[in-house]
């Protein structure tokens, strides 16, 4: 009889650590899981840049007025000292930035963007975007035709980044390509930086 005592306290005491270490396990695995939630939640996605595909996109991103093409909207970027733009205009962008700098870098033709609102911004220019774009010999694409032609979804994508405020130009009122430009005028500006195949000046 007290062998058989025996057996059953050593079984209890078995029974007992078995199952105190399944407790401490569970434990475990809850506070590996909890930390795991809580990671994810403290995880804060990346900002990702709206990609418009039509100047009717762009327009719907600045809150543009569509159905009335000359409504405009108040500019309140500091870089920006204009303050109107029209859905047009935001069309004319996109058909100068798919002229000036087709084959660019998506950077590439936020910069040429950026170039044009520069010039409305500044005293020496014109102050819209369609002046700027249309003045006497301001733009190859315009003079040579390459303005006509159909913008692709990266233009409207680059004339919303530019007209956010954003400038890879640093403030450049002037670009050339330095293997084909002939003017030594052009030349003797200030560069900025270069970009893809385009020299940046003031």
């Amino acid at each position: 009889m007290i062998k058989s005592l025996s057996i059953l306290l050593t079984m209890s005491l078995l029974l007992t650590l078995f199952s105190a270490q399944s407790h401490h396990v569970e434990a475990k695995t809850m506070i590996k899981a909890g930390t795991s939630v809580f990671e994810e939640e403290m995880t804060v996605p990346e900002y990702v840049l709206p990609e418009p595909d039509t100047k009717q996109d762009v327009a719907l991103l600045l809150n543009l007025p569509v159905k009335h093409m000359n409504d405009v909207k108040q500019v309140t970027k500091d870089q920006l000292s204009v303050t109107k733009y029209s859905v047009e205009e935001i069309e004319m962008l996109a058909k100068l930035i798919n002229g000036e700098a087709r084959g660019e870098s998506f950077e590439g033709k936020v910069a040429v963007a950026a170039v044009t609102v520069n010039r409305v911004s500044s005293s020496e220019f014109p102050n819209s975007i369609e002046e700027v774009i249309f003045q006497s010999g301001a733009y190859t694409a315009v003079s040579d035709g390459q303005y006509d032609r159909k913008p692709g979804k990266d233009a409207y994508k680059a004339v919303y980044t530019a007209l956010i405020g954003e400038d890879p130009s640093s403030g450049a009122l002037f670009y050339y390509n330095p293997e084909t430009a002939t003017d030594n005028w052009i030349r003797s500006r200030h560069i900025i930086k270069e970009i893809g195949k385009h020299v940046f000046t003031r």
